[in-house]
């Protein structure tokens, strides 16, 4: 995997192409969003897996919120999930999973894959966390609401981490995992996990357990966690061309006026993990003036940042012909072809400045005001 930030004074992310691209571009017929993109809906390998899966799939949210953990925290706060089919190479009837903070959407603070097989005369449900740095998760975030782009991930890039025994219910599954799993984490040193999936509510409860067999984190003997369907948090927008915009959050606020600027803070990614730049990495978020100018920025930037407010947090999916087109950036590691993957959040809206004031016309020709 590559994880290269490309050395260049001007973000390159952002450049315009080159002319004879943008003549090339202007010049073709506009392009529909199913031309650029395959649709893609999953092929499940059993009816029995299809039902398992459906009644897992979806948007949940805490029933209650969750206390704080972690030195000083003494508030709590609602944590949301979002289950997804993704198509991952090497791994059939594969689930994409994220954990978010409700004041933090778009932020997760947990994603893995999940895997439900046949096994003997029943089903398990597998766990894998995904390898790599954090740079290749900032990749994948909210990528299970457009599943016709997912990023590259394989069975290579997974490590399996639990199975669980399933079975079906009336209008779910339970599972539990069939002995102890060994873990490092926290002081514990093995480690259990149960679910229920029953209709619109969902109970999860992982234990860790010491040396000694007591339980050193996670839900209590007799306790878990429960969770129930929401609304789903992120709106997605499928354009003419390719594009296509996830926003997790869009306050009312600040709103940018025009000869005013933004800054963003952002990072681009190639479909194959190549993070090719990045404002957070630098430190310095990248003031555009408004309204955005297709002369500065490629087209997908300037196109895909209607609505924004301060604070909105949007992930941009940026198809070639929006981008670098056929001839990519080599320096950057951005090859032929290639389809761009931004995060991207809104820091701050600064007004237009002040029009400058009329110069005093000074006396009349008569010498009075």
């Amino acid at each position: 995997m590559k994880n290269r930030l490309a050395l260049i004074a001007i973000p390159l992310a952002l450049l315009a192409g080159t002319t004879i691209a943008q003549d090339e571009a202007a010049e073709a017929a506009p392009l529909q969003y199913d031309e650029v993109w395959e649709a893609w809906n999953p092929s499940w390998s059993s009816s029995a897996i299809e039902g398992v899966a459906k009644t897992f799939i979806g948007t949940w949210k805490t029933a209650t919120p969750v206390a704080e953990s972690g030195e000083g925290a003494d508030g709590s706060t609602d944590m949301l999930m979002t289950v997804s089919p993704a198509p991952i190479s090497g791994v059939a009837d594969a689930l994409y999973v994220e954990q978010y903070r409700a004041d933090e959407p778009g932020k997760p603070f947990r994603q893995s894959v999940m895997q439900i097989y046949a096994y003997k005369d029943g089903h398990r449900l597998r766990t894998y966390e995904i390898m790599g740095d954090d740079s290749r998760k900032g990749l994948l975030v909210g990528m299970g609401h457009v599943p016709e782009a997912f990023p590259e991930l394989s069975r290579d890039d997974l490590i399996a981490t639990l199975d669980l025994d399933i079975s079906p219910s009336a209008n779910g599954f339970k599972g539990r995992t069939p002995y102890p799993y060994p873990t490092g984490a926290s002081g514990a040193v093995e480690m259990t996990s149960e679910i229920t999936v029953n209709g619109s509510t969902m109970t999860t409860a992982d234990r860790g357990y010491g040396a000694n067999g007591a339980v050193v984190w996670g839900a209590g003997e007799s306790a878990s966690y429960s969770w129930t369907r929401a609304e789903d948090w992120a709106e997605v927008e499928r354009r003419n061309g390719g594009l296509a915009l996830i926003t997790f959050t869009n306050p009312d606020d600040d709103a940018p006026v025009d000869g005013g600027r933004v800054f963003v803070h952002y990072t681009g990614w190639t479909a194959d993990g190549n993070k090719f730049d990045s404002s957070v990495d630098k430190g310095q978020p990248w003031p555009l003036t408004w309204p955005v100018s297709e002369m500065r920025v490629i087209a997908g930037w300037q196109q895909g940042f209607d609505g924004i407010t301060k604070g909105t947090v949007r992930k941009l999916i940026i198809p070639a012909d929006l981008a670098y087109g056929a001839n990519g950036v080599p320096r950057a590691n951005i090859g032929p072809n290639a389809t761009l993957y931004f995060n991207t959040e809104v820091l701050s809206v600064q007004a237009p400045p002040p029009a400058p004031e009329a110069p005093d016309a000074g006396p009349s020709e008569d010498g009075q005001d």
